[in-house]
């Protein structure tokens, strides 16, 4: 399958870091460091995806014609900006695929809207074969008895159509030195009027100022892609989740420091790493019976 604008260049390395290149269009491009691996796919599978249900339930009632057509695709768009700033990329893929579906020249309006209604069943279907996939391999609250990849075995082996995705590699120059990706030089190796293509070209591999590689990236042009690859280098490099104990949500357990709370807002811009913390204390502090004795 080709692949069509827009969609994204996502680059691995050795940290727990996705440098991701959103190509909105041939001119058009927005480059975001998502870390850590794991954290989108955590936070879609924790999204809340009622208030988008509402709206798309309420537009399967309306019949579609030629002159409320375009009434309904701002409803849509509307949709899918609710979206906007609450996730690192459920918004890009999602807008991708509607201009697809709405651009579709052998489409009629009515097929363009089904369409676009089976698009938003589908991501909360992936909602839950996801969270599904994660709680079973990576939460070290279930299975414990069983290792990493003797769970993800067991998964595959209950869903077999979930080994049968095909993520599309390419190379390019990437400003990578040691194994890592230097977002300081992104700017300059993305603006032709800074760069001396030749002599970037001539100073890859070697020790210089430059810093870039021939570094291989994956071309993802839907959000199953993307949670697929995310998924299997959480797999690869052995990234678990576990449940928040102040807000029961799972978080990405991104190195091995022992952790019970997540860093999402709690209340009053507050995390709940903060108030569990807090909390923690005053407990350990009402229990110690020699210091509630000593405070008399």
């Amino acid at each position: 399958m080709e692949i069509t604008y827009p969609f994204a260049k996502v680059f691995t390395d050795s940290t727990n870091k996705l440098n991701v290149f959103f190509l909105h269009d041939s001119q058009h491009i927005t480059f975001e460091q998502i870390g850590d691996i794991g954290t989108g796919i955590v936070d879609f599978c924790e999204f809340d995806f009622s208030e988008l249900q509402e709206k798309i339930k309420a537009l399967e009632t309306v019949e579609v014609t030629n002159a409320n057509f375009d009434d309904m695709k701002k409803v849509y768009w509307n949709t899918v900006d609710l979206l906007k700033e609450k996730h690192s990329y459920i918004h890009f893929f999602l807008n991708g695929d509607l201009l697809r579906n709405f651009y579709n020249a052998d489409r009629s309006e009515y097929d363009k809207a089904s369409y676009a209604n089976f698009l938003f069943q589908c991501y909360i279907n992936l909602q839950a074969a996801y969270a599904e996939a994660l709680e079973f391999c990576l939460s070290n609250e279930i299975l414990p008895e069983y290792t990493l990849p003797e769970r993800y075995v067991m998964f595959c082996n209950l869903y077999p159509g979930f080994t049968q995705h095909t993520l599309r590699s390419m190379y390019g120059i990437a400003p990578v030195a040691n194994g890592r990706f230097d977002t300081s030089k992104l700017i300059s190796f993305n603006d032709p009027d800074e760069v001396d293509t030749r002599k970037v070209l001539q100073n890859i591999h070697r020790d210089s100022e430059h810093s870039v590689s021939m570094w291989q990236y994956f071309a993802i042009q839907s959000l199953e892609e993307m949670f697929y690859l995310e998924f299997m280098e959480m797999i690869k490099r052995g990234i678990r989740i576990k449940r928040c104990g102040l807000c029961d949500r799972y978080f990405v357990l991104a190195d091995k420091r022992k952790r019970d709370y997540c860093d999402r807002i709690y209340e009053v811009k507050r995390t709940c790493k903060q108030i569990g913390a807090k909390q923690k204390f005053n407990q350990s502090v009402e229990q110690d019976s020699f210091l509630q004795e000593f405070q008399r």
